[in-house]
C-alpha cells in the first residue's frame, strides 16, 4: 500500500493513505450479503509529520467515490460533542444522496457531551432541528478504559448508560448498537427492493459480458481431446465454406458477403478470361497478316489470328485494349505474401507484338536456317518459328499461375482468419500448413513449365481437323487472290459461267521459290498456332490451375480437413490448439465470476 506502519514517521514522498483497498471476507451459511467500507475521517488541518494536504484532497475524493454508488448506504458518523453544523460530511451526504433516502446519521460519545447540552443533542436524535429523512441513531463506543471489555460487556454497559437520564427519555429504537443494527436492516431492505430491477439488469449484464469473453476464448481445450474436438469442428467449417465458394453460392454464408477475397471462383474465373485474353491479344512475337500472299509493305493485323467469333473480332478490326494481366493489378500482394516470394513469379509486364512485316521475318528466319531441300524448306523450321513466335507464353503462363496462387493462398489465409478468432491456434495452425501449402505450390509451378515444355519445345502435333480446315482455307485463298485478275465470263450451253485459261493460271504464278515458301510457311505457322494457342490456355487452366491449385484431390483447398486432424499426434495437437497459460487463468477468473453471478441471480429469483 505504500503507507508508514503504525509508529513510524511520514518520509518525505509518502502518504499516510492509499488509494489501495484492504479487503477482509467473511462468509458462512449465517453471513449477510454486505460490504462494510470504512472510509478514513474528513479533516479540514494537516498534522506536522503525519498528513498533508495532499492528503485531504485525497480522503474527499475518497469518500465522495463510493457515497455516490446508489446502492450504498451513507453512514455519517458525527461526535454527538461536536457541532453538528460544521460536519463537512454532511453537506458531502446531502450532495450525493439529495432526497436523503439512503442516509444514515449516527452520533458518537454521548458519555462525552458536557452537562446541560444533553438536551440539544437529544434534539437531533428526536428530529427537531438538523433532520435527515432517515434520521440519527445514538450509540456509546468503548472508552479508553473499556478497551479490556468484551462485546456482550461492552452492549450491557452501554444499556446501562442508556437507562440513565436524561438519554433514558429517547426511543428504544434510536439508541445503542442493536437498535442501529435494526435500523440498518430496514434501510438496507428499502434500498434492495429499490434497486432489484437495477441488480438484476447488472447481472445479466455481466453474465452476458462473460459470456461473450469466453465465446471469443473459444471452446475450452485443455485435454486432448477438446483440443482435436476444436481442430475437427473449424476443419468441417473450413471445408463447407470452401466448397460453397469453388459453388459459387456466396448466398450461404455471411463471410462472402464481407469478404468479397473469399469469392473463390468468381476471382479465379476472372483469372481465366484474363489469361486467355492476354495470350490471345499479346501471346504472339509478332502479328499474323490477314493477307494469305506477300504484298509489299502491309500493315500488321491485330490479334493472332482472323476467326469472326463471338469472342474474337476479325483481325483486320482495329485491336480492342489490352486488359492489364492480374500478375500487373495486384503488385502490391507479393508483399503481403512474402511466404510465397520463392515460389512464384514477381511482377511481369508482357510487352505488345511486334509490328514488324510477318513474311520479312519469317523469310529472315528462313534464310537463317535453310540447308540443301529442294523445292521445300527444313521441317526443323516450323518449331523454330513457332518457339520463337509463342515465347512470351512462359512469362503469361506463370504470371497467371502465380496469380491463382495469390488467389488461392489469399482466399485460405483470409477464410481461417475468420473461422479462427484466437490469434494463437491461428498462428499455429497457419504454421503447421505452410510448408506443404507452398510444396503444392511448387507442384502446380512445376507442372506448368512442363507444359510449356511440352507446347514449345515438343513435336509440333494436332489432330484437331481446324488445323487442315484452315490451312486448305489460306491456300485456297491465296490461289483465289492471284486468279481474281483473270476470271472471264461466258456461256456455256446458255448458262453464265466463270472460268480462266490456262495460260492465265501459268502467268498468275510468277513468284520464286523462296517468296513460295515464306507464304506457305506463314499459312502452316497461323493455322497451328491458332490451335496450339487454344489448347495451351486449356490446359493450362485446367491441368495447372484447376487440378493443382483448386478442385484436385491434392490441391492447397484440400489441406486443412478433418483427416489432417486426425493425424495429428498428441504434441502437435497440442502445440497448434492448447491453450497458453494467460488463457487458462482468463477462463478459469470467468467461470468463477459466472458461477458467483448466476448463484445470485438464483438468489434474486428467490
Amino acid at each position: 500500500m505504500g503507507i508508514p506502519a503504525p509508529g513510524q514517521p511520514l518520509v518525505p514522498g509518502r502518504s499516510t493513505f492509499s488509494d489501495d483497498i484492504l479487503k477482509i471476507e467473511l462468509s458462512g451459511p449465517l453471513r449477510q450479503h454486505l460490504s462494510v467500507i470504512d472510509v478514513p475521517g474528513i479533516f479540514r488541518t494537516p498534522t506536522e509529520g503525519v498528513t498533508t494536504k495532499e492528503d485531504m484532497a485525497r480522503v474527499q475524493h475518497m469518500v465522495k467515490s463510493y457515497i455516490k454508488d446508489p446502492r450504498t448506504i451513507i453512514l455519517a458518523v458525527v461526535p454527538a460533542p461536536v457541532d453538528i453544523a460544521t460536519q463537512e460530511i454532511l453537506s458531502m451526504a446531502e450532495e450525493a444522496d439529495p432526497l436523503g433516502q439512503r442516509t444514515l446519521g449516527v452520533l458518537t460519545k454521548p458519555d462525552l457531551v458536557d452537562q446541560g447540552a444533553e438536551e440539544h443533542v437529544m434534539d437531533l436524535v428526536r428530529g427537531t432541528r438538523n433532520k435527515l429523512t432517515l434520521g440519527y441513531c445514538m450509540v456509546r463506543n468503548r472508552g479508553q478504559q473499556d478497551k479490556s471489555l468484551s462485546s456482550t460487556g461492552r452492549l450491557e454497559k452501554e444499556k446501562q448508560f442508556f437507562n440513565t437520564a436524561p438519554w433514558s427519555t429517547l426511543d428504544r429504537d434510536r439508541v445503542g448498537i442493536p437498535a442501529l443494527q435494526d435500523r440498518l436492516r430496514e434501510v438496507l431492505v428499502d434500498i434492495t427492493r429499490q434497486e432489484f430491477p437495477n441488480v438484476k439488469h447488472e447481472v445479466d449484464k455481466r453474465l452476458l459480458a462473460c459470456e461473450q469473453k469466453l465465446n471469443f476464448l473459444g471452446p475450452a481445450r485443455e485435454t486432448d481431446d477438446q483440443q482435436r474436438t476444436l481442430l475437427l469442428d473449424l476443419a468441417a467449417k473450413f471445408q463447407e465454406i470452401t466448397s460453397n465458394a469453388l459453388d459459387a453460392y456466396y448466398h450461404r454464408s455471411s463471410l462472402f458477403r464481407d469478404n468479397p477475397s473469399l469469392r473463390l471462383a468468381t476471382r479465379i474465373v476472372d483469372l481465366h478470361t484474363t489469361f486467355s485474353t492476354d495470350v490471345w491479344l499479346k501471346g504472339h512475337t509478332l502479328h499474323f497478316s490477314k493477307s494469305t500472299m506477300r504484298k509489299g509493305n502491309e500493315p500488321a493485323a491485330g490479334p493472332s489470328d482472323d476467326t469472326n467469333s463471338a469472342n474474337e473480332p476479325l483481325a483486320n478490326v482495329e485491336p480492342i485494349p489490352t486488359p492489364q494481366s492480374t500478375s500487373e493489378i495486384n503488385e502490391p500482394e507479393d508483399s503481403k505474401f512474402s511466404e510465397l516470394s520463392d515460389v512464384i513469379q514477381g511482377p511481369w509486364r508482357c510487352p505488345a507484338p511486334q509490328q514488324d512485316n510477318i513474311f520479312d521475318w519469317i523469310e529472315s528466319m528462313y534464310r537463317n536456317s535453310r540447308g540443301f531441300e529442294l523445292g521445300t524448306f527444313d521441317p526443323s523450321l516450323l518449331p523454330i518459328i513457332f518457339q520463337e513466335q509463342s515465347k512470351k507464353w512462359d512469362g503469361l503462363a506463370l504470371a497467371y499461375i502465380s496469380d491463382v496462387i495469390r488467389v488461392v493462398h489469399s482466399f485460405l489465409k483470409d477464410l481461417l482468419s475468420a473461422l479462427c478468432l484466437d490469434p494463437r491456434v491461428r498462428s499455429n495452425l497457419w504454421a503447421s500448413i505452410s510448408d506443404e501449402l507452398l510444396e503444392r505450390y511448387k507442384k502446380a509451378i512445376s507442372h506448368t513449365y512442363f507444359l510449356l515444355d511440352v507446347e514449345r519445345n515438343g513435336t509440333l502435333l494436332t489432330t484437331n481437323h481446324y488445323f487442315n480446315d484452315n490451312l486448305q482455307k489460306a491456300r485456297v485463298e491465296r490461289l483465289q487472290s492471284a486468279l481474281k485478275d483473270h476470271l472471264r465470263n461466258i456461256n456455256f450451253v446458255n448458262r453464265p459461267q466463270i472460268v480462266v485459261s490456262m495460260d492465265a493460271v501459268i502467268s498468275s504464278v510468277p513468284m520464286g521459290n523462296i517468296e513460295h515458301t515464306v507464304e506457305d510457311i506463314h499459312a502452316i505457322l497461323k493455322s497451328y498456332y491458332k490451335v496450339a494457342r487454344k489448347r495451351f490456355v486449356d490446359v493450362v487452366c485446367m491441368q495447372a490451375a484447376d487440378h493443382f491449385l483448386v478442385t484436385g484431390p491434392d490441391s492447397p483447398l484440400r489441406l486443412f480437413t478433418p483427416s489432417f486432424v486426425h493425424r495429428l499426434s498428441l504434441d502437435n495437437l497440442n502445440l497448434i490448439a492448447g491453450e497458453d497459460a494467460v488463457s487458462k487463468r482468463t477462463r478459469n477468473v470467468l467461470n468463477h465470476e459466472m458461477k458467483c453471478l448466476k448463484a445470485g441471480k438464483k438468489l434474486l429469483r428467490g
